[in-house]
């Protein structure tokens, strides 16, 4: 029998339900309990691993962002950023008997915490491999400094690549990201998110921001 100690977002240890909490590299993890089934190709179980590989598939896209966005939230827990977005993005993905899966790009996060985020405006895909977003930097709220970064992450579904974006500061007003010249033409979906970057807020996160579709110039 498994043991969380201080609640289901916890590191564990043993078999949980349908999962198994282990120690890798220092962190707890959480891998899929393997186990004799009956009938593997019941529709419950196809479902359940589809929805997985995909969020597994997600995760390695999402890595650079994934880093950025739950590392506070990562050490708070005792567990891996990977297993931050496979854990919270979980009801983004959907699939049926006829192995199709479904991403609700809009409901996807890519960082969570409690840090102020900026108030963003219109995206600009007017300039060649660029993406532009201006916004309000909501300098005068509590826990924001200037050094706090703005972060934009492109995910390009015909490539299956994602791109993240240098950061640009909260002061700034604006943030880009530049892409490679092969997505020209091609259909990206857009989130924002900021990152602490002051003595007292260094390292927490906002919750991240789904921006939208476009198409790269």
């Amino acid at each position: 029998m498994g043991k969380i100690n201080q609640g289901i977002l916890d590191g564990f240890s043993g078999k949980v339900g349908t999962v198994v909490g282990m120690f890798w590299k220092g962190k707890p993890v959480m891998r899929g309990y393997k186990r004799f089934i009956k009938d593997r190709h019941s529709e419950a179980q196809l479902i359940v691993r589809l929805r997985f590989a995909e969020l597994s598939r997600l995760s390695s896209v999402f890595r650079e962002a994934s880093l950025l966005g739950f590392a506070n939230r990562s050490k708070a827990h005792g567990n891996t950023e990977m297993n931050n977005f496979v854990q919270l993005n979980w009801e983004a993905v959907s699939a049926n008997t006829q192995a199709e899966v479904n991403v609700e790009y809009s409901a996807l996060q890519l960082s969570a915490g409690s840090l102020v985020p900026v108030l963003y405006g219109a995206v600009s895909y007017a300039t060649p491999q660029t993406v532009e977003v201006g916004f309000e930097g909501c300098l005068d709220y509590p826990g924001t400094s200037e050094r706090d970064k703005v972060y934009l992450f492109a995910y390009n579904p015909t490539s299956g690549r994602g791109m993240l974006g240098t950061g640009a500061d909260r002061r700034s007003g604006k943030a880009t990201l530049t892409v490679p010249a092969s997505w020209a033409g091609e259909q990206v979906h857009l989130w924002a998110f900021v990152v602490g970057g002051g003595n007292e807020n260094k390292g927490i996160a906002s919750a991240s921001t789904y921006l939208g579709e476009g198409t790269i110039g």
